[in-house]
């Protein structure tokens, strides 16, 4: 409740005022206390009266001409004011120098770690680092990061020797005979596709056209032919038949016999190959390297990635659904373990707390004209009636204390006035 001993004092005074006078002139008081008490309450009425209007003065217009327009003090100054308290706050109270002041002998790290201490306050920061976490994690099956991961692989790739250790690599194989799996499985694929129906169909085509090439080179063959396949002597269907026949026979001995003349010189050719890579032939290089670019820059490689990215979301929001999961209890235990080590660390806490400071200090100094314009926009949100509201409701008390004084200091001038008077006279 607002006080109200502004008014009070007023009304005491006036009806102080009023009452002697009323006894002075028609109830016959002639004593001189009488007079000097009449004189102190008028005094008292018009310091009162004074105040009132002065503090009045402060928020309301008052209708009287000429003066009129040195009332309404706060509105008519209200820019003034409110630049006067975004200097007093950004250039007094909240200045750099002030802060910094303030920051020196503040242990910011200890207090970190002293509150982090407290199983409730680590529980929080355990749940600020799973959230941080979940966002991070929440677009990693974007298109732009799958061409993201393939660029920087194709930047990364590019400045690694691949056909070095690839040689090595390739030449242990080899030599171990580690690669016999490989082939030998590859042999019973191709034994597959060989006695694929679509594969005796490509092989007739193939010798059609190839017996028509061979009619067009001259007379003498295109006749043979025509004599050959009249006879039966020429006859595609089972020349394709034998082909077939004689390819999966060579296939399944190539699958099985790791003696095979053709597997001990896919051998040779690998070793070659291998060789090559290690000398670092241009000719072996580039082959690596296009095949190296291939895979890396083609469509199917960025679906891949994509797909693989995508896996790696789901596994991520799994791990992180709570912060009882086996990763975030890593992470947990990790940064426990990196509190008791900096607990015991005084060299590396004051490093921290002074790179705290000197990052908190860079940041004072280029985000402090916010501080200001934060205030003012502040006080330029309220209409003229919620800031002088604002106003009163702070300093109202005083206000009416001041109205109060304004009262008591009159009454007190006025019957100092009125003694003297009286000594001087009597």
């Amino acid at each position: 409740m607002k006080s109200k001993i502004g008014h009070i004092s007023l009304l005491v005074a006036v009806f102080g005022f009023v009452a002697l006078e009323v006894g002075i002139h028609f109830l016959g008081l002639d004593a001189h206390i009488w007079r000097m008490l009449a004189t102190g309450f008028e005094a008292a009425t018009i310091g009162a009266l004074a105040d009132w209007f002065a503090v009045s003065a402060l928020f309301y217009e008052i209708p009287i001409p000429v003066i009129r327009r040195h009332t309404n003090i706060i509105v008519k100054n209200r820019e003034k004011l409110t630049e006067g308290i975004v200097d007093m706050v950004t250039n007094k109270w909240l200045s750099p120098e002030i802060i910094q002041e303030k920051l020196k002998g503040v242990p910011i790290t200890e207090n970190i770690l002293e509150l982090l201490q407290d199983p409730k306050n680590f529980e929080k920061v355990l749940v600020l680092i799973r959230m941080l976490l979940l966002r991070l994690t929440a677009h990693l099956d974007h298109p732009k990061i799958g061409v993201y991961v393939q660029n920087l692989l194709k930047s990364q790739l590019q400045e690694v020797d691949l056909a070095s250790p690839l040689g090595e690599w390739m030449a242990d194989v080899v030599r171990k005979g580690n690669h016999e799996a490989l082939v030998g499985l590859l042999a019973q694929e191709a034994s597959k596709s060989i006695q694929d129906p679509g594969t005796r169909r490509i092989l007739l085509t193939k010798l059609k056209i190839a017996l028509e090439a061979y009619q067009k080179q001259d007379w003498f063959k295109k006749s043979a032919v025509w004599i050959g396949i009249k006879t039966g002597g020429i006859d595609l269907e089972m020349l394709a038949d034998r082909i077939v026949e004689i390819a999966l026979i060579l296939a399944e001995e190539f699958a099985n016999e790791e003696n095979h003349p053709l597997r001990l010189k896919l051998n040779e050719y690998l070793l070659e190959f291998s060789h090559l890579l290690q000398q670092k032939d241009p000719v072996a290089t580039g082959y690596v390297e296009q095949l190296r670019d291939n895979l890396i820059q083609n469509q199917a490689a960025r679906q891949l990635m994509i797909m693989m990215l995508g896996k790696a979301k789901i596994l991520a929001e799994e791990a992180l659904e709570n912060v009882h999961t086996p990763l975030m209890q890593w992470i947990g235990n990790s940064i426990k373990d990196i509190i008791r080590s900096l607990g015991k660390d005084e060299e590396t806490k004051q490093n921290m707390d002074a790179w705290i400071k000197a990052s908190l200090t860079d940041v004072l100094d280029k985000f402090h004209p916010e501080i200001g314009e934060m205030v003012r926009t502040s006080l330029w949100r309220l209409d003229d009636k919620a800031m002088m509201f604002q106003i009163k409701d702070k300093v109202g008390d005083d206000l009416q204390y001041i109205r109060l004084n304004g009262a008591v200091v009159g009454g007190l001038v006025g019957l100092t006035i009125a003694l003297l008077r009286w000594l001087w006279l009597y």
